[in-house]
């Protein structure tokens, strides 16, 4: 069935008060692969008891859920950015300990949309700063063999200069939205690329287009598909708390642009992730 490469479990049972039946509901309809992210230091504890907790197993997860462990660029990880990498290497040994099949990097990356000269708030004007917070832990993933789980916005050039200068390109562009120039050049180094519910956003012609013709040209073995959930609901829950459950209507939609069947689909995406992830299907 549907697969979820990318979701914030934590952030959905701090927004729902459904998430217990939310992740009985996943078990149900045989999901068979979740990955739940991570975005700050030290976050794995939480975000694996947040599941434990509503689960309600002894302190267990379902086996389908997977997790990672990484720093987003954001102002507080990239003014303590070695106190954070330390923490966040603790957290990819912790996964590793816990049970869990297998471990991946991120999210981390560029994001020149909040931070940039002037940036306030959770953005920040050290550049510089975050490109090395990057490169820090696209390092970690290759001394770790694992993969790497990159957000990448309004930074295309610096996020491909990054990878390249480290030299490890084992991962996934996430929440991809950049154009067919950007997408060729990450899937000429081998990466995969997932796009999100706002591949199910009905825009002008033009534009759905354009996203049709994207979603279209990605390479069977290198396509993967995502909730970012609690965020980015696709239609026609758009006003609804996202939850991997919504996943559905984001595979209608590829399945209609790739011309493919909804079940093909489900069985390719799973397969990419086991792949990308290293877990045997």
């Amino acid at each position: 069935m549907f697969t979820d490469s990318h979701c914030h479990l934590r952030h959905i049972s701090q927004k729902s008060a459904h998430f217990p039946l939310m992740l009985q509901a996943m078990q149900e309809e045989a999901i068979p692969f979740v990955m739940d992210i991570g975005t700050d230091a030290g976050d794995f504890t939480p975000r694996y008891r947040a599941v434990a907790d509503a689960w309600g197993e002894k302190g267990r997860v379902p086996d389908f859920i997977h997790f990672s462990a990484g720093l987003w660029p954001g102002r507080a990880a990239i003014e303590q950015q070695e106190t954070a990498l330390v923490a966040c290497e603790a957290d990819i040994r912790a996964i590793l300990n816990s049970g869990q099949r297998y471990a991946a990097v991120g999210e981390c990356g560029i994001d020149r949309y909040w931070n940039h000269a002037g940036a306030a708030g959770t953005g920040t004007a050290d550049l510089a700063g975050e490109e090395q917070l990057f490169k820090a832990q696209l390092e970690l993933a290759k001394r770790y063999g694992l993969a790497v789980i990159i957000h990448s916005r309004d930074g295309f050039e610096v996020t491909l200069r990054c990878i390249d200068e480290v030299g490890w390109h084992r991962g996934v562009i996430h929440c991809f939205s950049y154009g067919r120039k950007e997408a060729e050049a990450f899937l000429e180094r081998g990466w995969y690329l997932s796009f999100p519910g706002t591949i199910t956003y009905r825009a002008d012609a033009a534009t759905e287009k354009e996203i049709a013709d994207l979603v279209r040209m990605v390479p069977a073995d290198k396509l993967l598909l995502e909730t970012d959930a609690p965020y980015l609901s696709p239609e026609p829950v758009k006003r609804e708390v996202n939850t991997p459950l919504h996943i559905r209507y984001t595979y209608q939609r590829a399945s209609e642009y790739r011309q493919s069947s909804i079940e093909s689909l489900c069985t390719l995406v799973y397969q990419n992730c086991c792949r990308l992830f290293s877990i045997r299907a």
